[in-house]
């Protein structure tokens, strides 16, 4: 018998294809983009409700509903761009965000994190694009809202803590700032 209680987790584009994505949910979508030159990463989690259509693309797909956009950008010391504000930079490794839009954690290493202070809303539709290879997007549905908010903040913590070895003693800020996206989330969508 399925556990009612666990997210059930699929590759986005997987999913889409072989028609296993339930859009009646509430969902998640959290996509990571890894840069291939240094250890400078951009996750992308998305909190969405009520999908009233969705549309492939020639590189991707087009979600129509309310997207709330939460960022976590890991910035390596040597990171070439890092005095360059995210909006400005140069392909994925953009986001739409200015340094006063985020809490930036400083790391050990003179490495940082820059995380969205509020989600980034995008009306009426937002785009998700196929991932390079290295990069991934998952698509996370059908939970308990609690129960899978410690799943996402579980799954954020071990790319932050195994992949890109941000010490676990700041995963704690990390989610406490990640929560208050959610929950802003969630009071827009009972609204």
């Amino acid at each position: 018998m399925e556990n009612k209680q666990q997210p059930r987790w699929i590759e986005l584009f997987k999913g889409l294809s072989e028609g296993l994505i339930p859009f009646e949910e509430e969902g998640y979508i959290v996509l990571a983009k890894f840069d291939k030159k240094s250890t400078y990463t951009l996750i992308e989690l998305i909190s969405f409700k009520n999908v009233k259509n969705i549309q492939p693309t020639t590189t991707g797909v087009t979600f129509y509903s309310d997207g709330f956009k939460t960022y976590v950008i890991y910035e390596p010391n040597n990171y070439q761009y890092r005095f360059q504000e995210p909006y400005l930079r140069d392909g994925s490794a953009q986001a739409p965000l200015r340094f006063n839009e985020t809490v930036i954690i400083d790391l050990p290493k003179r490495d940082r994190l820059l995380i969205s202070k509020e989600p980034y809303t995008s009306h009426g539709s937002f785009n998700i694009e196929r991932p390079d290879e290295g990069n991934f997007v998952y698509y996370i549905y059908g939970h308990d809202p609690k129960v899978g908010e410690e799943n996402i903040l579980n799954f954020i913590g071990e790319i932050l803590n195994k992949d890109l070895s941000v010490p676990r003693s700041y995963l704690p800020q990390v989610f406490t700032i990640l929560k208050d996206n959610l929950a802003k989330f969630r009071r827009f969508s009972t609204d």
